[in-house]
C-alpha cells in the first residue's frame, strides 16, 4: 500500500458535528450516482458492553479533484485505506467553521482508467 491521498479536506455536512470524530479513526467511502464521492464514519454503540449496533454517519463529500482521482478505484471496488488525518474545530479554526481532513491508501494502480 502507499499514499494515494496525503490529506484531503471534506466537505462537512451543514449538520455533522466533529465533536465524536479523531485522527485515526476507519473512513468508507461512497460513489454516488451523480459522481460525487461521501466520507462516511461508523459510530460505535454508546450501550454498555458493546451491546447495540454500529451507526453510519456521513460526514461529507470530497473536493473535486479527490473525487476525479478515485472515482475509477471505487468503481472497481478496490480495497482503499481511509483514516482521518486531522480534525480542526471550529473555535480554533480562522474562518469559525470545523474541518475535517483524511489520507487514502491503496495500490497507486488502481487510479488509471484501463477498459478491457
Amino acid at each position: 500500500m502507499q499514499p494515494l491521498i496525503y490529506k484531503a479536506s471534506i466537505k462537512l455536512r451543514s449538520d455533522f458535528t466533529i465533536r465524536s470524530i479523531a485522527p485515526g479513526d476507519h473512513v468508507r467511502l461512497l460513489l454516488n450516482t451523480d459522481g460525487t464521492i461521501f466520507a462516511i464514519i461508523q459510530r460505535l454503540s454508546r450501550l454498555p458492553f458493546g451491546l447495540g449496533k454500529q451507526r453510519e454517519n456521513v460526514v461529507g463529500m470530497l473536493g473535486g479533484q479527490a473525487t476525479k482521482m478515485l472515482t475509477h478505484a471505487l468503481q472497481k471496488q478496490a480495497y482503499l485505506r481511509v483514516r482521518i488525518v486531522e480534525v480542526e474545530p471550529p473555535h480554533l479554526s480562522r474562518s469559525a467553521q470545523g474541518a475535517v481532513f483524511l489520507s487514502v491508501w491503496g495500490d497507486p494502480a488502481v487510479l488509471t482508467a484501463q477498459s478491457h
